[in-house]
């Protein structure tokens, strides 16, 4: 009898820890977390060596926290409203700001990129950047429930 009890007792236990694995982690979202989950992500897509991985990210995260404060002020920017009697060259003028904004990002983008060239290969730069991208398609689509579909060749 007790022959039989034991592979029962395990394989029930063992049955039991996976659906508690299984369980999606609610909580909070964690923004160490996910900077590091996106780390792994395109360490492995990019194929990044550890050398290339600490001479990388310290510029990619740079650049991203630069261009967050920047996008904080064309969003406040966007949400910015006018008095009724605007006129069109107030409005003008905002979205001149706006446009000043979006190209001194794409400026500050340049300069990092060269940077990013220098510390590691450009093909591997290149990598990177499709990687982070396809890494944020994959995170709206698991925040969205939406199952992902197959693509097109």
């Amino acid at each position: 009898m007790k022959k039989k009890t034991i592979p029962l007792i395990v394989l029930l236990l063992a049955l039991s820890c996976l659906t508690v694995v299984a369980q999606p982690s609610g909580g909070p979202f964690s923004p160490k977390k996910f900077a590091k989950h996106l780390e792994s992500f395109i360490a492995r897509e990019a194929c990044l060596t550890p050398t290339e991985t600490t001479a990388f990210f310290p510029i990619f995260h740079e650049l991203h926290e630069k261009q967050r404060g920047i996008n904080w002020q064309i969003n406040e920017l966007k949400r910015r409203k006018l008095p009724a009697g605007a006129s069109d060259k107030d409005y003008y003028n905002l979205i001149k700001e706006i446009n000043k904004l979006k190209v001194e990002s794409a400026e500050l983008e340049e300069v990092y990129y060269k940077k990013m060239c220098k510390a590691i290969p450009a093909r591997k730069v290149h990598n990177a950047i499709k990687a982070e991208d396809k890494f944020h398609r994959h995170m709206l689509q698991k925040f969205s429930h939406r199952p992902e579909k197959p693509r097109r060749k």
